[in-house]
């Protein structure tokens, strides 16, 4: 009787259940492009079959927008409150070539906000774009011509171009999972004065030369999670901005990513007109990149509360000067206001910094492996310092030294400590001028073992980020110069730990000490 009465109850129950699963598949309702005229032939342009279903989607309060097999050509997709896009694995959303098939936006633009994109979520909340398929901005039909069997060289864009490709803007919970993102004609993802943003488990895949191509630029957000990506781009992987037009950027986490960057790979500031505070980078491997890591507080806002762990680069590529860790704090010398800078209030034509400086203080940076030829570099231009500064357990392995002097001045980019010539040519594997409290503790250092350069490692041609001259370096010695463990000027309070780093020959003093209050430690 009681195993009669437990067969109804779980027949009950599995019935409910059952019950309760058809009525969840009824709720999620389907708006497969294709019933709405869209043509997969790559040919086709379906810019308005995609955004019909889309608005099906919107009206019915919400739904899975479904791209299908095939090669589906569009211009501006506008993604709504509570729409899914679903690009399914073997499909491919692609950018039109023609400029005039794109949405014009009304907010003003610069080089690289340009008011066409791809996808575009403005307003909106609850958006997922997701699925193993493919959205490919098709970034070459924005770009001029140029002899890619010349590579390296940097490729430029026309006049009018597809930047940002995806566009979120002043949006909240919004998601981008699992796709491929593929070559935009500038930017690939911008996030723009939005919240609660999840990237997770995406390939992001650009020409390693393309004009602007950031990859994810994060401007202006708060709650931001990007994980578990594969990141291959020109321009900056991930890059925090505050802009003249844009709030402050906080809470954002990245971790758990594989990028590959022409320059700098996990970036912070350049512009930097707001604040820009609590930020972690975990658990990243940077490879074949200029720079692992950048922070810039070069415009009139604080950047603080930064904390950098576990992080593997190695900067393999055809470019000099490269950087493992770059850390800069001035004041940009244009004026207090911009005309038409990217703002999208188009009865605004000057912003005022109302007379803010900018700050930059509390990095700690931990459990940091770098190959490299080139220095870590950490400045802040005469009158200004760097606020509590820490470097632990940094690893430096030079395959070969590069003389960062020959160079400069043809290396004009304004990104390489323009307020401070003296740093920029210290022959030191760690250069750090006008910091207060920094701590140094446990810098390993290991120079060349032998007097030839790695053949990989050998690029006969390298190009440098701002300019387009190209470079001839020499590689018949693996020690272009010699250098120092650590160049530093007006360092005031704090230590250095570093038994394990010495001067990679005895002709160069181990530290090259001056103007400065810090305690050095030999254990």
């Amino acid at each position: 009787m009681k195993m009669k009465k437990l067969s109804i109850y779980l027949f009950v129950i599995g019935s409910l259940f059952f019950l309760a699963c058809q009525s969840n598949n009824k709720k999620t309702h389907l708006y497969n492009i294709v019933e709405y005229g869209a043509v997969g032939d790559s040919s086709t342009l379906n810019t308005k079959a995609v955004q019909a279903a889309v608005d099906a989607a919107t009206e019915a309060g919400g739904g899975v927008v479904l791209v299908p097999p095939g090669k589906f050509v569009t211009g501006t997709i506008f993604l709504k409150d509570n729409v899914v896009l679903e690009v399914m694995a073997g499909a491919t959303l692609f950018g039109s070539p023609n400029i005039e098939d794109y949405t014009k936006m009304t907010w003003g633009h610069n080089k690289d906000r340009q008011p066409y994109h791809l996808i575009m979520v403005y307003q909106a909340e609850n958006v997922e774009i997701r699925g193993g398929g493919l959205i490919d901005g098709n970034g070459p039909a924005f770009w001029k011509d140029y002899d890619a069997s010349k590579s390296p060289q940097w490729v430029m864009a026309k006049e009018l171009k597809v930047s940002p490709m995806l566009e979120v803007q002043e949006s909240k919970n919004v998601r981008i999972k699992d796709v491929e993102l593929k070559t935009g004609g500038g930017w690939t993802v911008h996030l723009y004065d939005s919240q609660e943003i999840q990237i997770q488990g995406i390939r992001l895949i650009n020409n390693l030369f393309a004009p602007n191509g950031d990859g994810i630029d994060i401007t202006g957000c708060e709650d931001v999670t990007i994980s578990d990506c594969i990141i291959k781009t020109c321009d900056d992987a991930v890059c925090l901005k505050t802009t003249f037009d844009s709030k402050e950027c906080k809470r954002v986490t990245v971790a758990n990513n594989v990028i590959e960057c022409s320059c700098v790979a996990l970036k912070i500031g350049n512009e930097s007109f707001r604040d820009i505070s609590q930020v972690t980078f975990s658990n990243n491997i940077i490879y074949h990149s200029s720079r692992a890591l950048g922070i810039y507080a070069e415009s009139a806002g604080k950047v603080e509360d930064i904390v950098v762990s576990n992080t593997v680069y190695d900067s393999k590529s055809p470019l000099i000067y490269n950087r493992p860790i770059h850390i800069s704090l001035m004041k940009r010398k244009e004026p207090s206001g911009a005309v038409g800078n990217a703002t999208h209030k188009p009865d605004v034509q000057l912003v005022d910094d109302g007379g803010r400086e900018p700050y930059l203080r509390n990095v700690l940076i931990s459990n940091f492996i770098a190959k490299t030829e080139g220095r870590i570099l950490v400045t802040a231009e005469p009158g200004r310092m760097i606020e509590n500064l820490t470097l632990r357990d940094i690893s430096i392995d030079y395959p070969w030294i590069e003389d960062p002097v020959p160079n400069i001045p043809k290396a004009m980019s304004g990104q390489f400590s323009p307020m401070n010539p003296d740093a920029k040519k210290a022959r030191a594997a760690v250069v750090l001028e006008n910091v207060e409290a920094l701590v140094i503790d446990n810098l390993n250092i290991r120079w060349p073992e032998t007097d030839t350069v790695p053949a990989d490692w050998q690029f006969p041609k390298r190009i440098a980020n701002g300019t387009l001259e190209p470079f001839f370096p020499d590689y018949s010695k693996a020690r272009q110069c010699e250098m120092s463990a650590i160049w530093a000027r007006n360092i005031q309070k704090g230590y250095i730990r570093a038994p394990f780093a010495e001067a990679s020959a005895d002709v160069m003093p181990r530290y090259q000490i001056e103007n400065s209050n810090l305690k050095v430690i030999d254990d």
